[in-house]
């Protein structure tokens, strides 16, 4: 018995110092640890003995491939089209996992008429859909089954129009960006002319606070009005068109600012517009047209008399200097054309009067 426990122990202690077959573990790596979607990866790894033996490489502990390995290692090429944890199984156990996460397909491209204010739709996929959620900016864009979205882009905020597309990765996922840039014409829009691009310029006239009863579609006079106003602010040739020069300037500005605080009326001469002042802030601009001589007094005054309807040939007047007034008239030329008083289009003049009238200050500027 003492005989057969010596030579048990020297059995073992010449196994323990020689290198076992089955002591190595088995070894797994990839190629990539991230994916593109689709792509195919290379799985390669080592295995204790040369002897052939079965390998099965798993995929969150589904077995995806199998084959018969020999000489100490194998390799397995697998196209991804789903993230997971990977690990090689053999007889002798199992390998470390393997960590492969995947890189969606994200596909998107411009539709539409490439003209400002038309409708420009983005179109296009996320493969697979359930990779993440997609962002549009800030906003969330609804995807379907499939993958497929769509989703309506602004057109009114300047001559390029670029879409940046995010899809915030889903658990396995990595996040993907894409942009998607497009240019559009600027059409020369004048008095008759209709459609989308004369709806953009209006609602940013609108919100630069030029005089407009609405947006909507139509040039008509009263949007040529708010155009000259808009040349005569900006300095620009008083054409009352909606030109290249007048798109340029139209995308970089905002309103005008008033010189003083308070609320008052201010009449530039130099530019020839009237400003409605609140608070230190204008919120009108008008097209006007002051004194042909340059006669229209500089300060500032208080309106004494106001009067509805007409008074000679003055409509809806705010006088404000003997028979100098802020008045309506049929006739508002870009340039100076009045005896001295300050002319104002007819269709504002009523609701100026309403708004200012009796003891409102006037500031007249060079």
């Amino acid at each position: 018995m003492r005989r057969f426990a010596i030579v048990l122990a020297l059995c073992v202690a010449v196994l323990a110092s020689a290198p076992s077959a089955w002591g190595a573990p088995v070894t797994l790596r990839a190629d990539h640890r991230v994916a593109r979607y689709d792509d195919s990866v290379r799985f390669r790894g080592t295995l204790p003995a040369p002897e052939p033996q079965q390998v099965s490489l798993l995929r969150d502990g589904v077995v995806v491939r199998s084959a018969v390995a020999s000489g100490g290692a194998f390799a397995f090429d697998l196209r991804l089209r789903a993230p997971g944890s990977f690990v090689a199984r053999t007889i002798a156990g199992d390998s470390a996992p393997v960590v492969v996460r995947l890189s969606p397909l994200l596909r998107a491209r411009l539709v539409g008429r490439r003209v400002i204010g038309y409708r420009v739709m983005l179109v296009g996929r996320v493969v697979p859909a359930r990779a993440g959620r997609l962002v549009l900016g800030r906003s969330r864009v609804r995807v379907t089954a499939d993958g497929r979205f769509r989703a309506r882009v602004s057109t009114n905020r300047g001559p390029r129009v670029s879409s940046k597309l995010r899809v915030l990765p889903a658990p396995g996922y990595v996040a993907v960006r894409r942009s998607v840039r497009l240019r559009l014409a600027q059409p020369l829009l004048r008095l008759g002319s209709h459609g989308p691009a004369v709806r953009a310029v209006k609602a940013m006239l609108w919100q630069q606070q030029y005089a407009l009863p609405a947006v909507d579609a139509g040039f008509g006079y009263k949007t040529y009005e708010a155009v000259l106003a808009f040349q005569k602010v900006h300095r620009l040739p008083r054409t009352g068109q909606v030109g290249r020069d007048f798109w340029r300037v139209l995308w970089r500005t905002s309103a005008p600012r008033a010189r003083r605080g308070g609320d008052y009326l201010e009449i530039d001469k130099s530019r020839q517009v009237l400003f409605e002042v609140r608070s230190g802030r204008v919120v009108n601009v008008i097209h006007a047209s002051t004194g042909a001589t340059g006669n229209t007094p500089l300060g500032t005054w208080r309106v004494y008399s106001e009067i509805a309807g007409w008074s000679w040939v003055l409509w809806q007047p705010m006088y404000f200097l003997r028979g100098f007034a802020i008045h309506g008239y049929p006739s508002v030329p870009p340039w100076p054309a009045s005896h001295g008083c300050v002319r104002v289009p007819m269709w504002l003049a009523t609701s100026l009067r309403e708004r200012w009238g009796y003891g409102s200050i006037v500031r007249v500027f060079a």
